[in-house]
């Protein structure tokens, strides 16, 4: 994984074979940085498991590529102790038949080129609602 940060952008590029919920997470937390907003997403994936929560749990659809991701976006928020990457994406195979989703895993196939903007201002948590664990953005 490649990647530079600044006080006003994140860019990665994850290698081939690297999970990018990881990547993400592990950009933002060299930096200490605990909350962001993912602006951009293109590039291949090789595999990529899709959740939709159920109330209690994710029911997850394990789909295998190759993959164009044409669409991704989300935030970085912090949850219980740790960084929670937050990624929804549309990906298509080469018939552009796309599937879409919550990215619950994804692994690079040759390149990904991923933009966030860091939130200096205002910190992300999430906190149990009753239902789930929902975003709580707070003012710094």
């Amino acid at each position: 994984m490649r990647y530079a940060v600044s006080s006003d952008c994140i860019f990665i590029r994850p290698g081939n074979d690297e999970e990018l919920l990881t990547c993400i997470a592990t950009a933002c937390e060299e930096y200490s940085i605990d909350s962001a907003v993912v602006v951009t997403g293109l590039g291949m994936l090789k595999e990529v498991t899709f959740g939709w929560y159920t109330g209690t749990d994710y029911a997850k659809e394990d789909l295998v590529g190759p993959f164009e991701l044409s669409a991704l976006s989300g935030n970085v928020s912090i949850k219980g102790a740790s960084l929670y990457p937050h990624l929804h994406a549309v990906i298509n195979k080469s018939d552009h038949r796309p599937y879409s989703g919550h990215i619950l895993r994804a692994i690079c196939y040759h390149n990904l080129e991923i933009t966030l903007i860091p939130l200096n201002t205002i910190r992300l948590r999430r906190e149990h609602n009753g239902w789930f664990e929902a975003i709580v953005p707070e003012k710094r």
